[in-house]
């Protein structure tokens, strides 16, 4: 890897990246990816079983899970720095990140200046992720002083993109238009994606569902036995704020995709679905009932629970 640009500025292995998944990451899980070679990304609701009291409790229960992580592994490791619905936390969190000295974070498309310049005058490189990816916005970061783009296709798991634009062809807009080194995300579960993620221009992979299927992730072992037994057709898609989100086909899943089919708004979809709260019933806590379980189309590669450094490993075989 001692060409590869992306594992030069994160200083790590391997280049991939494990995703921030809300209440599927923790102090562990991290840690564990970290050892193993990659960048792992704590996320909102990081190491939690219940919501925050105030945005205090939410920078104060990050602090702590930081500090976790560091006792836990020397290596690098990432922190995003909206983990909320209130704007205002952004600076508040922004501060703390410096702070702790956390050595990577996550822009998911805020693309503020001031912001950008005070990380980068504390040393702290900036991994920046557009949810819906596009060339303006993918320059812009560029020109504020991102050290990685990351593009999401719509094979991911999570809030979809607006676009249904898959994953092996979202990098073919900015491939020679770009000179930030750019990673690929969405639905990337076994070594074939990575390979052709670097054949289509990617430096690097982002990956999600694949790390809820390990061992190490704090998800409820009925979603992780799910997994395994799924495919991408057993996946119901369907619209809800912002745009659209996929699901296995739980009792609310089911009825969001009803919903959807014939019509209802997609306000109306959310209510039902019930955001952050609905992924800690069916992810965390395996009530598929009244929760969801939010995964991408590689779930269809994914043949058995494994250690982080057996997934990292295995993805990582033939990259040089």
């Amino acid at each position: 890897m001692q060409n590869n640009r992306i594992t030069q500025i994160l200083n790590i292995k391997y280049p991939i990246v494990q995703a921030p998944m809300a209440w599927m990451t923790d102090a562990h899980l991290v840690a564990s990816v970290a050892n193993a070679g990659g960048l792992g990304f704590l996320a909102p609701h990081a190491g939690q079983t219940t919501n925050p009291t105030s945005n205090q409790d939410v920078l104060d229960r990050m602090r702590a899970e930081i500090r976790k992580v560091k006792a836990l592994t020397d290596k690098p490791f990432g922190v995003p720095f909206v983990l909320s619905y209130d704007l205002s936390l952004i600076p508040l969190m922004v501060d703390l990140l410096i702070e702790e000295q956390v050595p990577v974070v996550l822009d998911n498309g805020w693309l503020d200046e001031e912001i950008y310049a005070k990380l980068k005058q504390a040393g702290i490189k900036i991994i920046c992720r557009v949810g819906n990816p596009n060339l303006p916005d993918a320059l812009k970061a560029q020109k504020l002083g991102a050290d990685i783009l990351v593009l999401t296709g719509f094979d991911e798991g999570g809030t979809l993109p607006m676009k249904e634009i898959g994953s092996f062809n979202v990098s073919a807009e900015f491939v020679g238009k770009v000179d930030l080194p750019m990673m690929l995300a969405g639905g990337i579960a076994d070594k074939k994606a990575v390979q052709t993620a670097f054949m289509l221009g990617a430096e690097g992979v982002w990956v999600g569902t694949a790390f809820i299927a390990t061992h190490e992730c704090r998800a409820s072992q009925k979603v992780k036995d799910w997994i395994v037994q799924s495919t991408a057709n057993d996946l119901l898609l369907f619209r809800t704020e912002p745009y659209y989100y996929r699901s296995l086909p739980t009792e609310v899943a089911k009825k969001c995709f009803e919903m959807s089919e014939n019509g209802a708004s997609r306000a109306d979809i959310a209510k039902v679905m019930n955001a952050g709260t609905g992924m800690r019933l069916g992810m965390l806590e395996g009530d598929f009932e009244h929760g969801y379980v939010s995964v991408g189309n590689g779930i269809s590669a994914i043949d058995r629970v494994k250690s982080v450094q057996e997934l990292v490993d295995e993805l990582m075989v033939d990259i040089a």
